[in-house]
């Protein structure tokens, strides 16, 4: 489909510069403003967490769903260990601890949405 043939329905993904959160793990935000009013009620992103990796332990104020894509792993969420692998996905609530470890020969490929 051609650039002047995009339609509010169908949209390419545009990323934002990649973040680096820990080894072996990377972030890449999808741009849901790029005319700059927002597309959507939610931001959402890309991340990878590479095999004998983990994700940072995070905690913050919105609320969160990961769904995974490809790979493995245990997802420790508000203290407690759990197996999850694609195509399954998760929630968490604000204010709650999660971390996910690769433990596992696969690359963890999630794609995350989060709201307030």
């Amino acid at each position: 489909m051609s650039q002047e043939a995009v339609s509010p329905f169908h949209l390419p993904l545009r990323f934002l510069e990649p973040f680096l959160p820990g080894p072996g793990m990377e972030v890449h935000e999808i741009d849901l403003a790029p005319g700059g009013a927002s597309l959507a009620p939610f931001k959402a992103s890309r991340f990878t967490v590479a095999p004998g990796q983990s994700s940072p332990v995070d905690s913050h104020a919105v609320h969160e769903i990961w769904f995974f894509t490809a790979g493995s792993g245990e997802l420790t969420y508000d203290g407690e260990a759990h197996r999850l692998a694609a195509p399954e996905a998760c929630y968490f609530a604000p204010h709650r601890t999660h971390t996910i470890r690769n433990d596992g020969e696969e690359e963890i490929a999630v794609i995350s949405l989060w709201w307030s």
